[in-house]
């Protein structure tokens, strides 16, 4: 609902409750999830500071179902606004991430760039966010690469169109451009959309819908194959080969200069 935060609140606490039961420990929501995303003035009204009450409240959700939770939010700082997406835990809030390459409605609308790339450790796996015009730009795969992350996250907010019509056909399209990416940085993306329609002031905004999930090998590992715009969940389990070395072994070769990228580690694992 546009610009309803609560009651999206209320929605996706009833959708991580659901992934949690089936065992998912990362849990993403698309860009500017809990106001709708749009590029109307309106939406600047539902804008909060980061972290605020609202996050607090998805903080506590995760603690209590032992889950990680990226979701996408319009965040105020004092006069600037930012499409922001934010990362909570099992130990409450941990960061957020904002839009670095905001599109020409976006900035109009009043939505200002982000100027860094910060990466956490989500069990065991290190894992960066960029939003979905991120993906157009190859600062920002050379920033996660250059992080050595495991996972991205890469929430949008896609009306039907040029990009897809519905879940099947949006998925299948962005598999074009998320491929590349994905084996440039040797990393796993995960994709998501909104779905459905959404009044707002200026029109009703229709969704493509769509979740994909990427392996750093550039196979899809999962994704939504239904000819609509409803909303559904994909799950998919990820292994992280840096992981399969103890410790010990793992500190040896991250200061020998021969093994210092990620990308010989995993090979050395086989992967």
């Amino acid at each position: 609902m546009f610009g309803d935060v609560e009651a999206n609140l209320n929605h996706f606490a009833e959708l991580i409750e659901e992934a949690a039961a089936k065992r998912a420990r990362l849990i993403c929501f698309p860009e500017l999830a809990l106001t709708s995303y749009s590029t109307h003035a309106e939406v600047l009204r539902s804008a909060e500071v980061v972290p605020g009450p609202t996050i607090k409240k998805l903080a506590a959700i995760a603690k209590r179902l032992d889950v990680y939770i990226s979701v996408g939010i319009a965040e105020r700082d004092g006069e600037r606004h930012h499409i922001a997406q934010v990362l909570v835990g099992p130990e409450g809030y941990m960061g957020k991430y904002r839009k670095h390459h905001p599109t020409d409605g976006e900035q109009v609308c009043g939505f200002a760039p982000g100027r860094s790339f910060p990466t956490w450790e989500v069990d065991g796996f290190r894992f960066g966010i960029l939003i979905f015009f991120d993906g157009r730009h190859r600062d920002t795969i050379e920033a996660m690469k250059n992080a050595h992350v495991d996972i991205i996250h890469h929430p949008h907010g896609n009306t039907i169109g040029g990009l897809g019509r519905e879940a099947e056909e949006w998925t299948r399209s962005k598999m074009v451009y998320f491929v590349p990416r994905a084996v440039q940085a040797r990393t796993h993306i995960l994709v998501n959309n909104s779905a459905g329609d959404t009044q707002q002031p200026h029109a009703t905004l229709q969704y493509s819908s769509g979740a994909l999930v990427i392996d750093a090998l550039g196979q899809g590992v999962g994704r939504t194959t239904q000819k609509d715009r409803k909303e559904k969940m994909v799950i998919a389990t990820l292994q992280n080969p840096v992981a399969m070395i103890p410790e010990g072994e793992l500190r040896r070769l991250r200061a020998d200069p021969v093994f210092k990228s990620r990308f010989q580690l995993e090979e050395l694992c086989g992967a």
